[in-house]
């Protein structure tokens, strides 16, 4: 067998450390396994410690299929949080947003919508303004606060904003937006 490992200094390392780690998971919440054993990515903050995992529909564990779907899913997961770091925040890292970004985007492609770079650099795709209207109208006299209270609650917390967006209130925004997943009868 070949030796194919290198040598490098310790900014080298610096730079491979980089801003996450990505891990290859076979379960929700579970720990890293081989590429063999997974079906599932992990994408980590390391400033922050805040997670995206993903678990690919259908994956089998072991199969080419899944193998090439999560080396796809590790390269889309960092070229998407890549986007949003050195598009409108000039390479600075906000953890809130790469990781809303990557909930979008792997939310599209579940739904089979493949999202190329959109225009104007990086950001959230959000209108977080948008999403703020549609909860207050299902909360009703439950809300808590105004459009602008939600908004800044949806930038200071990444992690409720993913939570609303994935509840009936994300369901109608995404149709207000125009972000809806395929029309049924596309899919017989």
């Amino acid at each position: 067998m070949t030796d194919v490992s290198t040598t490098s200094s310790p900014a080298d390392s610096d730079k491979r450390a980089g801003v996450a780690k990505h891990e290859l998971i076979s379960a929700a919440g579970g720990e890293h396994t081989s590429i063999d054993q997974a079906i599932g990515i992990r994408y980590t903050d390391r400033a922050t410690n805040q997670t995206f995992e993903y678990l690919i529909p259908d994956a089998k564990a072991g199969s080419p299929l899944t193998m090439l779907a999560l080396f796809g899913a590790k390269t889309k997961a960092t070229n998407e949080t890549s986007r949003v770091r050195n598009g409108k925040n000039g390479g600075v890292s906000n953890p809130a947003e790469e990781l809303e970004a990557l909930d979008e985007v792997f939310e599209s492609i579940t739904n089979g919508v493949w999202r190329e770079k959109a225009e104007g650099g990086g950001g959230s795709r959000t209108d977080k303004a948008l999403l703020a209207d549609v909860l207050i109208e299902l909360l009703g006299s439950g809300a808590k606060g105004d459009r602008d209270h939600y908004v800044q609650r949806f930038e200071s917390d990444v992690a409720y904003m993913r939570k609303v967006l994935k509840s009936d209130a994300g369901d109608e925004y995404r149709k207000r937006a125009g972000k809806a997943g395929p029309a049924i009868d596309s899919l017989a």
